[in-house]
């Protein structure tokens, strides 16, 4: 069984994933989405979990789903994940709008899969359904957030880490330094010269790249910090009622993620930017640009480990490298990307993807078909 309360963002707890803090979700409400924070309640007879959760409304044509990214975040036996989606779609329903077609998750749970092994939709269906009552969990036509990612151990030593990279990858860091690379950390200052960076390799990559305002509202905490968000009234339900909010009292509002640019110049021209989180004990590669000037003198490689060491200083254990290819296939337009992020040594980890609970039926198999034409 699922109970939930709502909860405002100030009183949401903290937690070391980034995607379920009340930041990401005040961040998202600045660029137009609506979050729902939640404290969730999920027993049964011999579980009693209790886990924050938050959710964004995203807003289509004359419709919306909800979208929960890296949710659920508590760990819960594999047998029972699908019992534990059914029961909190369910709850949640309720706090939704009456166009709502779905609640479509990213989950924060690890495959139940081998990492090399391809399993078919209607399979995997119907593995997470296994004991659910209404058999209603769908795999998303296509994963939201990537669901194969590298995450460094940086628990380990500077010289264990190291020695868990490739030789080439080693190599490479040392000809960043042996090249005279300046290497700096730093805030909102140079996010119109990153900017430009990153703007400029997307065109090249030809990947989709968010505008300069997205950028801003991140690094403007007066977006994100609770005390200047307000949180819009609840939402009617589908018995055209307000729901009455629950706020939750909690001893301090949580702690704010940090954002930093890390950037690799010689001679007065940029390299290369990155932009890395640090939510807890979580550090995550978010965004990259890095210039064809230069390039061999391996500024990426470098750049890499100086977030590795700055993380790791800030108490950091783990760094997310945020997505690479499922596989080392040559023919992926990614595979450059899959050889620099695996070169670092760190766990090859492949999360459950994107899974659906819809609640118009016909209306969501519409939106499915809608996406994957697009």
């Amino acid at each position: 069984m699922v109970t939930l309360q709502q909860v405002l963002p100030d009183a949401f707890p903290p937690q070391d994933n980034l995607f379920q803090t009340a930041f990401w979700g005040t961040f998202k409400y600045s660029c137009g989405q609506r979050p729902l924070f939640f404290s969730a309640v999920y027993s049964d007879d011999t579980l009693s979990l209790v886990f924050p959760f938050m959710v964004l409304i995203r807003s289509r044509n004359n419709s919306c789903y909800a979208y929960a990214p890296k949710a659920p975040s508590v760990q819960i036996p594999p047998e029972k994940r699908g019992a534990l989606l059914e029961e909190l779609s369910l709850a949640i329903q309720q706090y939704l709008p009456p166009q709502c077609i779905c609640i479509r998750y990213d989950l924060a749970w690890r495959s139940l899969y081998g990492k090399n092994e391809t399993v078919r939709a209607e399979s995997a269906q119907l593995v997470m359904n296994w004991g659910t009552k209404t058999h209603n969990l769908r795999k998303a036509p296509q994963n939201y957030m990537c669901p194969d990612t590298i995450v460094i151990n940086m628990s380990l030593t500077p010289e264990q880490i190291l020695s868990r990279m490739r030789t080439t990858t080693r190599n490479c860091i040392r000809r960043a330094y042996r090249s005279t690379i300046n290497f700096a950390v730093s805030g909102k200052d140079e996010l119109s010269a990153w900017y430009n960076l990153y703007r400029e390799t997307a065109l090249r990559k030809n990947f989709f790249h968010e505008n300069a305002g997205y950028f801003d509202r991140l690094f403007s905490h007066e977006h994100i910090q609770g005390n200047a968000v307000h949180e819009p009234p609840p939402i009617k339900g589908k018995n055209n009622h307000v729901k009455k909010e629950t706020i939750i009292p909690m001893d301090a509002p949580a702690p704010l993620p940090q954002f930093f640019i890390m950037t690799a110049e010689k001679g007065g021209h940029l390299l290369s930017g990155i932009i890395i989180a640090l939510c807890g004990h979580n550090a995550y590669y978010m965004y990259a640009g890095s210039s064809l000037e230069q390039r061999k003198l391996m500024p990426n490689y470098g750049l890499q480990w100086e977030a590795i060491r700055f993380a790791r200083s800030k108490g950091c254990t783990n760094y997310d490298l945020m997505g690479i290819p499922p596989n080392n296939d040559a023919a992926h337009p990614m595979s450059g990307l899959y050889i620099f992020k695996t070169g670092f040594g760190g766990e090859s980890v492949r999360f459950a993807g994107t899974w659906d609970f819809p609640y118009d039926t016909e209306s969501y198999t519409y939106f499915t078909l809608e996406e994957q034409m697009k």
